[in-house]
């Protein structure tokens, strides 16, 4: 008799806002799952100093009925458990994630990455290629990656701050390298108390942001497809990140964004074809 058994069924999604809980370590991460419970599976993965309500655009933007979205709150955001330890590497996150998707029986997901949240996507795809069948990046801040050491110079000392407690200097240095001077005047209230909630975690996340874990032999053993999202508008770093991940991984490719930076249209566009 064999011992091979069919895969179980995915779990019913819950609905926007409802948050589910998934465990690893004898931690709890937090998550929500939106649309069809047979819907083609999408892994959304939000921005540091973000949580999962950033992608939920992206849900108003598929159709529910055709696509099954799970978001969760990375570590040291939203609900999901605070970061003991100096660093958290970008390898902790994507098992943190591929958690989500064990608790809701997903065996393979498209991921839509934003930001920071580039690095879990591509260390999920290293780390269990078989789950993961194509990813989206939209803006990928990936600075290891160019080894630009201006830019590793101040995020370093970000988390420096952050560790020693002094929030206002860190946001400032991070976000002000992010998102220029001025970040605060242009940010509704409610996105800058989520950003301070998530503060007590920057030192922590910047540390294994600038590791060197996504170097050019890695990147090149990602076999599934990846399509990288640039603004029409964006710098000359955020470009140059883009150019050089695709690049590096086989099977890239670079589209400029021109959806007026609307997030769930642009990643909705990205993701028609699946």
């Amino acid at each position: 008799m064999s011992d091979d058994h069919p895969p179980p069924p995915p779990r019913p999604t819950g609905g926007p806002g409802v948050t589910r809980f998934a465990t690893r370590a004898g931690q709890r991460l937090s998550y929500e799952s939106i649309g069809a419970t047979d819907g083609i599976p999408i892994l959304g993965l939000h921005d540091l100093l973000a949580d999962r309500g950033q992608l939920r655009p992206l849900a108003n933007a598929l159709p529910q009925d055709r696509y099954r979205l799970t978001l969760p709150d990375a570590r040291g955001h939203g609900a999901s458990p605070t970061i003991s330890g100096r660093a958290c590497p970008i390898s902790e996150l994507a098992a943190d994630a591929l958690a989500v998707l064990d608790a809701e029986d997903l065996a393979q997901v498209h991921i839509a990455a934003v930001g920071w949240g580039a690095g879990t996507a591509l260390g999920m795809a290293l780390l269990a290629p078989e789950r993961v069948a194509s990813i989206v990046l939209a803006g990928p801040f990936l600075p290891a990656l160019t080894g630009h050491e201006e830019t590793l110079s101040m995020l370093r000392h970000a988390a420096d701050a952050a560790e020693k407690g002094q929030t206002d200097r860190a946001l400032d240095l991070y976000l002000g390298l992010r998102w220029d001077v001025g970040w605060r005047d242009r940010l509704a209230k409610a996105r800058l108390g989520a950003i301070r909630r998530a503060a007590g975690s920057l030192a922590p996340l910047l540390a294994g942001t600038t590791e060197a874990a996504l170097g050019n032999v890695t990147l090149e053993r990602i076999g599934v497809p990846v399509t990288v999202l640039v603004a029409s508008n964006a710098g000359a770093r955020d470009r140059h990140v883009a150019d050089v991940l695709t690049a590096l991984v086989p099977r890239s490719r670079l589209v400029t964004s021109t959806v007026n930076g609307e997030l769930g249209s642009d990643l909705a566009q990205a993701l028609a074809g699946l």
